[in-house]
Order: structure tokens, then sequence, then C-alpha cells
């Protein structure tokens, strides 16, 4: 349990610190480096909770690992566009909508949990 706590409460930080990155002006350094860090929380309890998952749900586990990717990569590209000024409207409407993506994916691993408790 300690896993999946620790996997969605670091899901939510990094929720709010790419918004953070992406929607303001200082800091942003500050805040990509926290998401990165993140990231590694992410994938080591990830692999943890995918080892539980593998038996129950391969295929979707495997979806929920492809779009996880390429929601990290999205956000790297919108950290480097950021940085340059040409962020478009459209790259973060895609970190948005693969974040989303992604957390209903994880929370149908989970069995829907913590919102239906079993």
């Amino acid at each position: 349990m300690v896993w999946l706590w620790t996997h969605l409460v670091t899901w939510i930080v990094i929720a709010v610190m790419i918004s953070l990155a992406l929607f303001t002006k200082t800091h942003t350094k500050v805040y990509e480096m926290i998401t990165r860090v993140g990231y590694i929380v992410i994938i080591a309890t990830g692999i943890k909770l995918g080892i539980k998952a593998w038996s129950v749900e391969p295929t979707l586990l495997i979806v929920k690992i492809i779009v996880a990717l390429i929601f990290i990569a999205l956000i790297e590209i919108s950290f480097a566009r950021k940085e340059q000024n040409t962020l478009s409207k459209p790259l973060v409407w895609a970190v948005i909508i693969f974040c989303v993506v992604v957390a209903l994916l994880g929370f149908a691993l989970a069995g829907w949990y913590p919102f239906i408790q079993h």
C-alpha cells in the first residue's frame, strides 16, 4: 500500500511542478529539476507496482508504460520549448491530455483505488 500511495502522491507533485514550470516565469529550473527527481520515484515505485499488476492486467500495464514514457517525453520537449520561447498551445494540451490518460490508466490498474475500495 505504501508503494501505491508514494506513486500517487509523487504523480500529484509532478503534475503541480509541471504546471508551475510551464505556466510561470520564475523558478522554472527548480520546478523542472523537482519533476525530474519525481521521475526516479515514479519509475521505482512503478516497477514495484507493475510486478503485481502484471499478473492481473499485463496488456493494460504495457499500454500504461508506453503512454507514461510518451508523457515524460512530451514534458521534456515542452520544458525545452519553454526555454527557447517556442512553447505552443497544442504541445501544452498534449501534455495535459497525456497526464489525464496516464492517471486514468494507473487508477484502472489499481482497481480504481482509492476511489473504490474492494
